[in-house]
């Protein structure tokens, strides 16, 4: 005959006890709760991100969207009734708005923070419409209300979303951040034309003539050569003398002249100061341009950095 294993009254009575401790730490916290949901939130604090950036999105706005237009009165909401999903949802309608984060804090302050998005660039489409493109090749819509400045694409065609819109948007971006990134080409660029090879053609704000960036590629060398282009040519014959400079060739500026062309009466004088004026009087270093001249088009073969 098997043992008959013995019940112990203690570890009955020790099981029962935790029941009880664990019951009324469940019944507290969900009274605990109840209690805190029938509570009025003490105020709105609604935080935007990188609003010093651009103004897309303000807190006026904020506001009206998730209390105005709803009809509800921030300063009447109980915490129990608050859908803070569906506050984060209605934000990120809103083609300025990156990510919104809704939540009630210990202090029963009801926080909205929305990250909102910084445009790169400005579209103008050839059928006239104009849109801005963000770092994540998002298209965002203009405002009625506030206009951003950015380096701008024009004659560009509708962009599909598929492989060949996407190729285009990364280019466009990659040539923008790379104007940006210069002090003297953000200031000297007018506008970029996308002709119809989709090839990229750069308007500057000084001077008469347009440079051909090709695809885009290898844009810092080019870049580079256009101004050592700009230093050691434009300023000595006057910067009408071309029409176009062609920077798509490796390490060399093809220039095309205008005609008639008149020598500067004074070639102290020149547009020159006004990059100086941006680039200051950095001292040069040893001198690697070469030059050429065939028939109507001068060739410069420059590999000095500034």
């Amino acid at each position: 005959m098997t043992e008959k294993r013995k019940i112990s009254t203690r570890k009955i009575v020790q099981t029962l006890v935790t029941f009880v401790l664990l019951g009324c730490c469940v019944f507290a916290t969900l009274s605990a709760s109840k209690i805190q949901d029938n509570k009025k939130v003490k105020g709105v604090n609604i935080r935007i991100e990188n609003e010093e950036v651009c103004k897309f999105v303000s807190k006026e706005e904020v506001e009206q969207t998730l209390f105005e237009k709803r009809h509800i009165e921030p300063d009447n909401i109980r915490i129990g009734n608050i859908d803070l999903k569906k506050m984060e949802h209605i934000l990120a309608t809103n083609p300025w708005i990156e990510n919104a984060q809704v939540f009630v804090d210990n202090n029963r302050f009801l926080n909205i923070d929305v990250t909102q998005r910084i445009p790169q660039l400005r579209v103008f489409q050839k059928n006239g419409h104009s849109y801005y493109l963000d770092s994540s090749k998002h298209i965002l819509p203009l405002s009625d209300r506030y206009t951003h400045y950015e380096v701008l694409f024009v004659n560009v065609p509708q962009i599909h979303e598929d492989s060949a819109g996407e190729v285009l948007k990364s280019r466009m971006l990659s040539i923008a951040e790379w104007i940006k990134r210069d002090s003297f080409w953000q200031a000297q660029t007018s506008q970029i034309i996308v002709n119809s090879a989709e090839d990229f053609e750069l308007i500057p704000v000084l001077g008469t003539h347009k440079i051909l960036l090709g695809d885009g590629s290898s844009l810092d060398k080019k870049l580079e050569n256009l101004f050592a282009f700009y230093q050691d040519i434009l300023n000595k014959v006057g910067w009408d003398r071309y029409t176009i400079l062609d920077a798509r060739f490796n390490n060399q500026i093809v220039a095309s002249p205008s005609l008639p062309w008149k020598a500067p009466v004074d070639r102290a004088i020149t547009n020159m100061n006004w990059v100086k004026s941006i680039v200051g009087d950095a001292p040069k270093e040893e001198n690697t341009a070469v030059m050429a001249m065939q028939g109507n088009i001068l060739k410069i073969d420059s590999t000095k950095a500034r």
